[in-house]
């Protein structure tokens, strides 16, 4: 399959875009980061289907372990929006840092480890607070480690393919070298 040059002409291949880098970028890093929780879950002699249960939690509280299937697809669901929000955040970054794209290497692995503080030490303690407002049978649990598995899997698993994601499918953020530019009847060329 031919390969687009980021003009969308028509013989190229698809056009690259930024819903098909946020949409590639979300999945593959979802699936991954989401494999690792399922590897992690059994290394730990627990069970896929609780940790997605735990997933779901942090809208549900504790009765989320009575929910069954329901709530593990609750909590899978949960998982791919924040992967796919994740990309949507990358992508908006990537607009207005060029060098993310060009670096895409480096800024993905950074940008998993800034990830990773967000989450861990943004949404789940903000989730936690805001659970105690609607569930009468909160549970106050410590924060997560985040050192040395979740550090590892999240520039790994979640930045490093996301940058790669809207590396590749993504348009090329205006003014870096590989953007493309009209050149009258000859079609698009890139800067270099």
């Amino acid at each position: 399959m031919a390969q687009s040059n980021g003009s969308g002409a028509p013989g190229t291949g698809p056009a690259r875009s930024a819903r098909r880098a946020i949409l590639w970028g979300g999945l593959i890093c979802g699936v991954l980061d989401i494999t690792s929780a399922v590897i992690i879950s059994l290394a730990n002699k627990g069970s896929p289907i609780r940790m997605l249960q735990g997933i779901a939690g942090a809208l549900l509280g504790p009765v989320t372990f009575q929910g069954g299937a329901a709530t593990a697809a609750l909590g899978l669901a949960m998982h791919f929006g924040v992967a796919f929000t994740a990309t949507a955040v990358f992508y908006w970054l990537s607009r207005r840092f060029p060098v993310m794209v060009e670096w895409a290497v480096p800024a993905g692995l950074l940008f998993g480890v800034v990830w990773l503080l967000v989450m861990y030490r943004g949404v789940i303690p903000l989730t936690a607070a805001l659970r105690s407002l609607y569930l009468s049978n909160y549970v106050k649990r410590p924060l997560p480690a985040l050192w040395p598995l979740p550090l590892l899997v999240h520039m790994t698993c979640v930045g490093l393919p996301i940058a790669l994601a809207v590396r590749h499918f993504g348009p090329w953020p205006r003014g870096t070298p590989g953007e493309p530019v009209k050149s009258g009847m000859t079609g698009s060329v890139r800067k270099s």
